[in-house]
């Protein structure tokens, strides 16, 4: 799904439209998934937006939803490297440890397994450089 409606802009204030769209679509995916109260701040937003010859309605830029990080930058690569080195087989059951291990709901599995192949597809796919 694309973060803007398909909408053409001017080219004359681009970056600084393109920064305000980014701004309001973080903005509003506050309101709309955490219930953040700031809707004065959206309105704002749309004025200058307007100002700047934003072709289009601003209320038709889709929120951004943020995901949670459940594992600091390298962390859950180290983790399926021990679960892999203690007998895990899949993805499945390397993820259905890690999620024992940190004491989370059983239905974190389907994700984190989802997370586990996406970050050995990562280190696959990494130069021998790096």
């Amino acid at each position: 799904m694309p973060r803007v409606a398909p909408i053409v802009r001017s080219t004359r204030y681009e970056h600084a439209i393109n920064a305000l769209v980014a701004k309001r679509a973080e903005i509003s995916g506050l309101i709309k998934f955490k219930g953040a109260d700031l809707a004065g701040q959206l309105q704002h937003i749309d004025a200058v937006l307007l100002i700047l010859g934003y072709r289009g309605d601003p209320s038709q830029i889709v929120p951004l939803r943020q995901k949670p990080n459940r594992f600091r930058r390298g962390e859950l690569y180290s983790l399926i490297l021990k679960h892999e080195a203690e007998g895990s087989a899949s993805n499945k059951e390397t993820a259905t440890r890690i999620v024992q291990d940190r004491g989370w709901d059983a239905a974190l599995v389907k994700p984190i397994a989802d997370c586990v192949k996406t970050a050995k597809g990562w280190r696959r796919k990494k130069p021998d450089g790096i």
